[in-house]
């Protein structure tokens, strides 16, 4: 041990991690970007994308960045009071009632370090390293109307947190695809991504059952509580029943994120098929995998029941109040603390879409989303317009139905063909200009080197070169049989 780890560390993992992220909520979804596979980064959310051009090269940090801010429950001006002197304050009287019984707080923050794609006859090459970053936070309406206003409206109640959880994972991925053309209609693609995991907290499997008693408000605390962690940071007896974090590595951050004790592993599958000249149809199944944590370890579990008769339970629960808390917690039920290694399983998405070629320039396209949350399903739909107005532009306008918000407008734009493209992707728009009143603040945006562009690599509906090519075929055919007849 080097040290005590600061306090604001656990209670950032445990529970202000829970209060940060909703108040900066006006700081991986990529639903406008699926249909835009004119953009080599399309081929993240769908490996049997292949790009128009010869070669795509992405380069460190410009090449991609994508970050997702999403909350299910409730908009930022729900939660905080803004003044005109600048200063805010958390709305205690926040309505709660009607919620779903579980809702959640994600974020999303991916880069890429770097990319290649290769195009060699009806087969595409990709190779790609990314960081990514990804939190979750499921809490019920209950959590929410307890740690804003206390216990008072609960007395001779018990609190309903079931679903209630906290997820931390920020990994590196190594990722291979193939895609290949199997017939004159129909392109699979499949990508094998080889993951190494760099910091994780998780609160696992945990059920905590809490009864506000009535006239006294004290606490009845029922706990079965889990946490795995692989931090820097780790949970370390300092005297009985008496636990803090204390620093157990403290290599550079440079080394720390090239942490190669916890492998994983993943995969993603992909389709696209031509069912006409008008219809086309696409989909992808992706993050199939898991990450082993080896390294830096914490487990902790807590079992049994007491009454907690301190601050919990007259006023608007506080960080200061926590540390007190996990003492008195400890020294009434039964903890262990080892450091046991654990899987991580990473949450699979789900892409269903379908185009329609309204002319040569547009373009309609709707797509169904789905990401399997621990214990809850988030979906989405969207319905896009996408036109190429020229070969170097092209452009999206997008409306999603996602996080229980109607108020989701995308765009995407996409300039350049050769050598240099950059391009912008947002699934809701508004969220930049009207931050604290929607649900859903999301942007991806880089630069990419293409080289190799030829004449024959035109664009079709779906921006696949080897649809356009078949397309060219078929016609070839019908008229050469006209000649006969």
């Amino acid at each position: 041990m080097k040290g005590a780890f600061s306090t604001s560390k656990f209670i950032g993992y445990l529970i202000l991690v829970f209060y940060t992220a909703l108040s900066s909520m006006q700081a991986q979804q990529n639903n406008t970007l699926f249909f835009m596979n004119s953009v080599p980064e399309s081929n993240y959310v769908n490996p049997a994308i292949q790009i128009e051009c010869g070669t795509f090269i992405g380069l460190p940090v410009v090449s991609s960045f994508h970050a997702n801010i999403a909350n299910s429950a409730f908009t930022g001006t729900d939660y905080v009071a803004l003044y005109t002197d600048g200063t805010y304050q958390r709305r205690r009287d926040m309505n709660t009632s009607g919620w779903p019984a579980k809702n959640y707080l994600l974020t999303e923050f991916h880069s890429v370090l770097f990319a290649l794609g290769k195009r060699r006859n009806n087969l595409y090459y990709i190779f790609t390293i990314m960081e990514k970053d990804n939190s979750m936070v499921m809490y019920t309406p209950d959590l929410l109307a307890f740690t804003l206003r206390g216990s008072q409206e609960f007395e001779g109640q018990m609190l309903n947190l079931k679903g209630a959880k906290i997820t931390f994972n920020h990994y590196r991925e190594y990722a291979f695809g193939i895609s290949k053309k199997y017939s004159h209609n129909l392109a699979l693609g499949f990508k094998a991504k080889v993951l190494f995991g760099e910091y994780n907290f998780t609160t696992g499997k945990s059920q905590f059952n809490l009864y506000i008693e009535q006239g006294t408000r004290n606490i009845d605390f029922d706990v079965h509580g889990i946490f795995h962690s692989s931090l820097p940071g780790t949970l370390r007896e300092e005297g009985p029943d008496i636990y803090r974090f204390q620093h157990v590595y403290d290599a550079p951050l440079a080394k720390q994120l090239m942490n190669f004790e916890n492998p994983g592993l993943a995969l993603d599958f992909g389709f696209i098929y031509q069912y006409n000249d008008q219809w086309t149809f696409s989909g992808s199944l992706l993050d199939l995998g898991f990450i082993w944590y080896r390294s830096n370890l914490c487990h902790y579990t807590v079992d049994g029941n007491f009454t907690y008769t301190g601050p919990f339970g007259y006023n608007q629960v506080d960080g200061s109040y926590l540390w007190d808390f996990f003492d008195e917690m400890n020294l009434n039920m039964d903890e262990t603390v080892t450091n046991d290694a654990y899987l991580f399983f990473l949450d699979p998405r789900l892409y269903l879409g379908a185009s329609y070629k309204l002319s040569k320039r547009y373009q309609l396209n709707l797509l169904l989303y789905s990401r399997l949350l621990p214990g809850k399903l988030q979906t989405g739909t969207t319905v896009s317009l996408l036109t190429r107005s020229d070969k170097r532009l092209k452009g999206s306008i997008s409306w999603s139905y996602m996080n229980n918000s109607l108020v989701n407008v995308g765009l995407g734009l996409a300039y350049g063909r050769k050598p240099v493209q950059l391009y912008m992707v947002s699934d809701n728009i508004v969220g930049f200009i009207l931050p604290l009143n929607t649900k859903n603040v999301n942007l991806r945006f880089g630069i990419n080197l293409i080289i190799g562009c030829k004449s024959q690599f035109n664009i079709n509906q779906c921006g696949c070169e080897w649809l356009k090519t078949e397309q060219n075929r078929r016609l070839r055919k019908e008229k050469f049989r006209r000649g006969k007849n």
